[in-house]
């Protein structure tokens, strides 16, 4: 087997060797079943370490490509060649179009909220991480208001408390993001953050560029902003950049809004080069660009620095939060703003709020100093990619042939694309009458997006199959029609030669992944 190394490439061995097996495993050249090159023997062949094919291998099994044998060695997994996940486009380019809420993320919002009320319910449909261990935030709880009981009686600074700042920095040094402390913001969640960025940079009528599908919270914003929406489709590797830059040229819009990391709803992870790329065009048609990155942290494996760390003219914001992480009734986000935006960004926090709450910034103070918000997240991650995983086999054993998702790198959400002619909302409302709750894909678009359903695999074993199994059920139920593999595959080979026109026929072209 001759597998093709590029040792100047900034991109590691590691995933070299991993991107041929993935091409491999998803042309289905691969089957299931069939038998990796020994560790030993690809090391040789390739002149390499074998930790690097270790390394390798890891990050194959972590995907669901490939599985290990105790004593037999590493097999392609029925996951990765019974279903083909990778899509060419995950829709159409949307149609430019003033955003147009129709409540479905206040809905869907509430009926999470009433769901955690109420133990019988499987929730798929919510953001939330899995559960924290409730000892150690008591502890944590108890130190912090020990150290900092003379902050806890007063007002703060409305970007927030310096040691926290101080800490964020650190933890966002280790990604690949130098910053200050003083081009820090603490707020109240991600949320908070997006709000006031976009309520600062954008004027009613303004022109700005999502990702179809993308955070359905966004749109809400834009929407009672006053805002167009031009929406860019998702490809495997991410916004379709060729469209991008027309749209860019023709509309010279305000601002692009990109979750760049784990995005939200598909789980796409962008590289450095499509990174690079965005940036790029950015800086060319001096379009700002606002980088949400909520499940920092949450990856399995190494991602790319974020855009903002390539950002040298000050066009990138970049905003995050602990929600995801720790707590969401701790309410603690972030933003970093560099340049001239940071002190008007300071004081229309300041007028917004005054302050986030002083306990709630000294717990998350205490997290991170204490070295449990690190040990946290290694503890996440493993649960993450276990109960990942349970879903994947789930889905690969309930859902009829006709569905596609994707295979997300972390975070805690993957996503389901059907077939047309489903009744997505009836197919929500039967799950939520047997205690399952999904989060219809509609809410993730600006204008008409495509059947879809995204799914929150951080949950039990048990629940996910339970709740799985019953999705299965009603998807059959309702006369999908179930096509083989053949099928599948051709249409989407079709979908990957077509090129793009810039007509009503607009179709990215798929990209090597």
């Amino acid at each position: 087997m001759k597998i093709p190394i590029d040792r100047q490439s900034l991109n590691p061995i590691y995933l070299q060797i991993r991107d041929y097996f993935s091409r491999l495993i998803q042309s289905e050249k691969l089957a299931a079943g069939q038998r990796l090159p020994s560790i030993r023997a690809l090391s040789e062949n390739l002149q390499v370490n074998k930790l690097t094919v270790i390394e390798a291998y890891r990050v194959l099994e972590a995907e669901g490509l490939i599985h290990a044998r105790q004593g037999s060695g590493y097999f392609v997994s029925s996951i990765a060649t019974s279903r083909i996940t990778l899509r060419s486009t995950f829709a159409p380019v949307q149609e430019v179009t003033i955003a147009q809420g129709d409540g479905s993320f206040l809905e869907q919002f509430t009926a999470s909220l009433h769901a955690q009320h109420q133990g019988n319910i499987i929730d798929f449909s919510s953001g939330f991480p899995s559960s924290f261990r409730i000892e150690e935030l008591q502890r944590v709880a108890k130190r912090s208001l020990s150290h900092a009981a003379d902050l806890l009686f007063r007002y703060d600074f409305p970007q927030g408390q310096l040691l926290l700042r101080q800490q964020i920095a650190q933890l966002l040094l280790q990604q690949g993001l130098e910053v200050s402390p003083e081009e820090l913001i603490v707020t109240h969640g991600s949320e908070q953050a997006l709000s006031l960025a976009l309520r600062y940079y954008l004027q009613p009528e303004d022109w700005v560029i999502v990702e179809t599908p993308t955070y359905h919270g966004v749109l809400g914003i834009l929407k009672n902003l006053g805002a167009k929406v031009i929406g860019i489709p998702m490809t495997v590797t991410g916004m379709n950049l060729e469209l991008l830059e027309q749209y860019l040229h023709s509309y010279h819009p305000k601002l692009i809004y990109t979750i760049s990391t784990l995005h939200n709803p598909t789980g796409i992870t962008t590289s450095q080069t499509h990174r690079q790329q965005l940036l790029a065009l950015a800086e060319q048609y001096e379009c700002l660009i606002l980088e949400d990155n909520a499940y920092e942290g949450l990856n399995f494996e190494p991602v790319p620095a974020p855009i903002k760390a390539l950002d040298c003219h000050d066009l990138v914001t970049y905003i995050s939060t602990f929600s995801k992480t720790l707590m969401p009734g701790l309410r603690v986000g972030y933003m970093v703003v560099t340049g001239k935006h940071y002190q008007p960004l300071v004081e229309q926090k300041l007028l917004n709020d005054l302050h986030v709450s002083t306990v709630s910034q000294a717990i998350a103070s205490e997290f991170l100093a204490s070295g449990l918000y690190r040990r946290h997240l290694g503890r996440l991650r493993t649960t993450h990619l276990q109960s990942r995983n349970a879903m994947l086999q789930a889905l690969e054993h309930h859902f009829p042939e006709a569905i596609a998702w994707t295979i997300p790198k972390g975070g805690l959400f993957l996503w389901t694309h059907l077939p047309n002619h489903i009744p997505i909302q009836t197919i929500c409302r039967e799950a939520l009458s047997q205690n399952v709750l999904v989060a219809n894909g509609a809410a993730f678009f600006p204008s008409k997006g495509y059947p879809a359903m995204r799914l929150n695999f951080s949950h039990t074993l048990e629940a996910i199959e339970q709740g799985i199994s019953i999705l299965g059920k009603l998807l059959k139920k309702h006369s999908i029609s179930i096509s083989n593999k053949s099928s599948i595959t051709s249409k989407l080979e079709k979908l990957c030669s077509t090129k793009v026109e810039l007509n009503n026929k607009i179709l990215p072209t798929i990209s090597d992944y």
